[in-house]
């Protein structure tokens, strides 16, 4: 499946921000238009397994699962049903139907996307390509999916209201200077020791601190290695030595590495939609030649452990005689990554990964992991958006 461009992205974008959804695509082949069958891709899998709309893995060979949707047409929502299969053929590889699209979107041509939303109950269709051809809106989808509860509740509350707190009182400090110091200072605050846990750091809630900067400052989601065994590059050692830079007669590789276009190492990410895969690779005149490769499942699975609740507090740095002062500004509440999101967002950029490593000189290699990062205007397109509170 090819990446959405930049105008799908943005319509599938309003369609996951609607009650919570999920939203799974698939590209319209010449052939699947005719026969109206089409592969249930690892984006539509993964965004039915993540409301418990549907598990292909528990559904038995032969079996046929059909489900109540609606098409979204220039004339509104229409009644349709989507066919779950798995056929009894191999591996029984899952299969999809949209009950009548050539009647219901007759403008539908090879090469379109089209989405399947659900929240895990109600389920709507439509061609996100031919949405963007005509200049039309997703309005009718919104009455199909309850809304949201907005506000915080319980701990997140509890936190705020520490957060509250705690800015009330002035700028807080840390001795330490540099990116970490703003962290540093807030955990500190917050009475939280320091420690290099993967678990959440205020009872389930994961709380990140950045300075403010309109936006443009990147996030650091998480750091996670690529799976080894499955990458063609077997080691961090392997990849500094095979496509690091020169400095001082050492090899390093301090870069960013994103699906947009390949970074001066000439390294490049890529959505591997039908298998499941994110792929690094060296992008060479006439091909590429593969290094790297996650599962998508085990990104969002990672994910979804480290920011199933998440503070993003931003922060305005001031003078301090020594250390940094931080003036607590606002908090960005988001919940639950949206596995349909994540796919997306590395296909476009929004998602990427930054390399920090280094050759010693003992001959050894020194690595500071390999890190997932958003911009923080971002943030609202790989989860749910829960909220933004002010703490000044």
């Amino acid at each position: 499946m090819r990446s959405p461009t930049t105008e799908e992205r943005q319509l599938v974008g309003v369609a996951t921000a609607i009650g919570g959804c999920e939203v799974g695509l698939y590209e319209v082949t010449a052939t699947q238009l005719a026969k109206g069958i089409v592969d249930a891709n690892a984006s539509i899998r993964q965004a039915f397994l993540a409301t418990g709309f549907h598990d292909f893995s528990a559904q038995a060979q032969g079996e046929k699962v059909l489900l109540e949707a609606g098409f979204l047409t220039s004339t509104g929502l229409v009644e349709t049903k989507v066919s779950l299969y798995r056929p009894n053929t191999k591996d029984g590889d899952p299969r999809l139907w949209v009950y009548d699209l050539k009647r219901l979107s007759p403008e539908t041509i090879p090469g379109d996307l089209v989405a399947i939303v659900q929240d895990g109950s109600s389920c709507a269709v439509f061609n996100a390509t031919a949405l963007t051809r005509s200049g039309g809106s997703l309005g009718p989808l919104v009455a199909v999916f309850s809304a949201r509860a907005q506000g915080p509740s319980g701990t997140a509350a509890e936190l705020l209201a520490r957060l509250q707190s705690i800015a009330g009182q002035g700028p807080v400090h840390s001795p330490k200077r540099g990116a970490t110091a703003v962290g540093h200072a807030v955990e500190a605050a917050l009475g939280i020791p320091p420690n290099s846990s993967q678990d959440p750091d205020f009872k389930g809630i994961e709380i990140k601190s950045g300075r403010s900067s309109g936006g443009q400052e990147n996030k650091t989601l998480m750091a996670m290695v690529p799976d080894w065994g499955q990458s063609p590059v077997g080691s961090y050692a392997q990849l500094v030595d095979r496509y690091g830079y020169d400095e001082g007669g050492l090899k390093r590789l301090y870069c960013s590495v994103d699906a947009l276009k390949p970074n001066t190492q000439g390294l490049q990410l890529n959505v591997n939609y039908d298998d499941g895969f994110l792929e690094e690779s060296m992008v060479l005149e006439g091909g590429t030649e593969l290094a790297l490769v996650w599962e998508l499942d085990a990104i969002r699975r990672r994910l979804e452990k480290k920011h199933s609740e998440t503070f993003w507090i931003e922060a305005e740095e001031v003078e301090a005689p020594s250390g940094s002062d931080f003036i607590l500004r606002s908090v960005v509440h988001t919940s639950h990554p949206k596995a349909s999101s994540l796919s997306s967002c590395l296909s476009t950029g929004e998602v990427f990964v930054d390399h920090a490593a280094r050759e010693t000189e003992g001959g050894g290699h020194r690595n500071h992991g390999m890190l997932f990062r958003a911009k923080a205007r971002d943030l609202s397109s790989l989860f749910n958006f829960e909220g933004r509170y002010s703490l000044a």
